[in-house]
């Protein structure tokens, strides 16, 4: 079966990763404040936010890795995105109860970011406030994205797509944990594996 045509990338997000820490320094003052930020330790397995709490912070994910994850229509847990290192939790726009729950999936540290402290940046530094928001845009826009395009794929590709997409994060991902965001079993995962050793095992010469 061959794969659709593959929608044109959204623009990268412009403050995550290597960007926030060139904005940062920018300025020393800027840097010094972001050092001054909390930093949050959490367990594997500790949850940051529950489905149905109002956050009071945006979180950067300076270690670690975490999940949301969410009830489906059938009241199982499904695992909508991961979050590694040098990416934001949070959504752009006013607070509002989250549809998700935040879990470690691994020792991890976030950098807490109070949405109090992010309105005097807003009001002292609008640029880069309007960076910050344009990056979670961003990150929101590419799951939507990436959701709307496995709608039109089957679970073999939406695997291959995970694996060319996120190649480092799927080698940290347990099968279950994989499974559940791609939408399908453990059963039905471990088959698609098997079919795909067997048909590279095919190809040997």
């Amino acid at each position: 079966m061959s794969h659709p045509e593959i929608a044109e990338s959204p623009a990268p997000c412009p403050i995550c990763g290597e960007a926030l820490l060139a904005q940062l320094q920018q300025s020393p003052a800027r840097l010094a404040r972001w050092a001054a930020l909390p930093r949050l330790p959490l367990k594997r397995g500790q949850v940051l936010l529950r489905a149905g709490d109002t956050p009071k912070a945006l979180w950067w994910v300076e270690q670690g890795l975490l999940r949301a994850s969410l009830l489906d229509a059938s009241g199982r847990e499904r695992n909508l995105a991961f979050y590694p290192e040098q990416q934001w939790l949070g959504l752009p726009g006013a607070p509002q109860a989250s549809a998700v729950t935040l879990e470690a999936l691994e020792p991890s540290r976030v950098c807490v970011l109070p949405y109090a402290e992010l309105q005097r940046w807003q009001a002292e530094e609008p640029a880069l406030a309007e960076l910050l928001w344009q990056g979670l845009n961003a990150q929101l826009q590419g799951q939507l994205r990436r959701e709307q395009q496995w709608l039109m794929l089957d679970a073999s590709q939406r695997y291959l797509r995970f694996l060319a997409e996120q190649p480092a994060l799927a080698r940290r991902l347990k099968q279950r944990q994989l499974a559940s965001h791609l939408g399908i079993t453990d059963v039905a995962l471990s088959r698609i594996r098997r079919r795909l050793r067997e048909q590279a095992e095919g190809l040997k010469p």
